[in-house]
């Protein structure tokens, strides 16, 4: 037998409101590097400093981007060939 949303951790809406956030991260170009709301934050804050859309999957993590990984990032440096 499931026990459905009686075992979650947060409450449903909560869950979305988390989601829903992802989604309009995701909606404004940015890939964060989870769906909690701390790693939303903070790719938008990468994404102001380095001026163009943070994505997870290619940049050193969110929390780290500051003016000077900002000016490596926008050399494209660490492009892969």
């Amino acid at each position: 037998m499931n026990a459905g949303d009686a075992t979650r951790d947060i409450p449903d809406k909560q869950w979305r409101h988390k989601l829903d956030n992802y989604k309009k991260a995701r909606a404004d170009g940015i890939q964060p590097g989870g769906t909690s709301e701390a790693h939303v934050d903070a790719a938008y804050k990468a994404s102001e400093v380095l001026g163009k859309a943070y994505q997870a999957e290619s940049m050193p993590k969110a929390h780290k981007i500051n003016k000077r990984i900002a000016e490596v990032v926008n050399t494209g440096l660490l492009d892969k060939p």
